[in-house]
């Protein structure tokens, strides 16, 4: 290994290496930051991921004899690529819980008009668990909802937390999702609404059909949460951006401000180099090649870090609770890259910039 090069010189300096690496570490602490503020959003995939599954008619209250809505609904159920269940639908109380950043949040739930029909929605939807002691006021949570309320099978759920009337926990979901769901029967009359599955559609192409069906009609149709999510999210992802540029400039500075230090010891070394004739060019290949390489080390161990801490949150705190803290996300990521470009580049053009004017007649 050339003395020239830049990883000789990373291996026979390693405690001031490391020091630098401590710096540019905290800029992978940007990804669990990111992560901590996206796990709102993991609550409500389930949801989402329901709801475009699940496309749910509604007839309006201007609609007489409910005529229209019952004509949508003779199309729907003459097409061969779609389930329709009447009397089924959107618009029972949820039930609240508690997020991985500590706040209460809540908000749908679905009634079943049957049993059969929950099954069912469950068959096609793709959750499973046992769902063999359903019956008329049931209620059906996920094991995470479960945990995350401290209820168990055969709990009575009430108006204490927040639900219309009393119904038994007698079902467990084993995939995470936080929408409530219910077994009770109505009289035909009395609640004109309908879930509409498919075996077979997409999503985009079930609800065109839906839209197609109730087309002229004035019936609603109950779209997916996704787009009003994202923009209720959106505040909070801003918040995240702006914290995440004022925390790379504090960490800029301060990464520059010790390698300056740093670097300002080795005035007389890259001097020689000058001297015996390598170009500035050369200097600042030898300065970036430094530095990345002090970065990657860094960032490689602090991802590591990162993933293992995560792990042993989710494990031994958040999981057992019925939450959960993700490992990766785009805005964590994307946190993590900006926070690093912001340090790095600065950092390689300053130092570069600096060693190129070394000269040993100086010293």
């Amino acid at each position: 290994m050339k003395p020239y090069s830049a990883l000789y010189y990373v291996k026979e300096n390693k405690g001031r290496a490391l020091l630098i690496a401590a710096m540019f570490f905290l800029t992978t602490l940007l990804l669990p930051g990111g992560n901590f503020i996206r796990s709102n959003y993991y609550y409500w995939e389930g949801i989402i991921e329901f709801t475009e599954r699940v496309v749910e008619v509604e007839a309006s209250v201007n609609d007489e004899d409910f005529k229209d809505f019952y004509a949508a609904v003779d199309k729907l159920t003459n097409d061969p690529d779609i389930t329709v269940m009447l009397h089924s639908g959107y618009g029972e109380p949820s039930i609240d819980w508690t997020c991985t950043m500590g706040f209460t949040m809540g908000g749908y739930g679905t009634r079943f008009n049957s049993v059969e029909d929950i099954r069912e929605t469950f068959r096609i939807v793709g959750y499973h668990g046992d769902f063999g002691n359903l019956r008329n006021g049931s209620l059906v949570v996920s094991k995470a909802m479960a945990n995350n309320k401290g209820l168990k099978l055969g709990d009575i759920v009430d108006e204490n937390m927040g639900l219309a009337g009393t119904y038994t926990l007698d079902g467990l979901i084993d995939e995470d999702t936080y929408a409530v769901f219910y077994v009770e029967e109505y009289p035909k009359e009395v609640l004109t609404r309908a879930h509409v599955l498919s075996e077979t559609l997409s999503y985009s192409e079930l609800k065109d059909r839906v839209m197609n069906a109730c087309k002229g009609t004035q019936c609603k149709i109950q779209k997916s949460w996704r787009d009003d999510l994202n923009a209720q999210f959106e505040p909070i992802n801003l918040i995240f951006y702006l914290a995440l540029m004022l925390l790379s400039l504090v960490l800029s500075v301060s990464v520059n401000s010790v390698i300056s230090g740093h670097y300002h010891k080795r005035m007389y070394e890259f001097g020689i180099y000058r001297a015996i004739g390598r170009t500035k060019r050369d200097v600042r290949r030898k300065v970036a090649a430094e530095i990345v390489i002090t970065d990657v080390v860094s960032v490689v161990f602090g991802l590591g870090f990162v993933e293992l801490l995560t792990f042993m949150l989710n494990e031994l705190y958040y999981k057992p609770g019925g939450r959960y803290l993700p490992y990766w996300s785009e805005i964590g990521v994307v946190g993590l890259i900006v926070s690093n470009i912001c340090v790095l580049i600065p950092t390689i053009l300053l130092r570069g910039r600096a060693m190129c004017k070394a000269d040993v007649t100086e010293f």
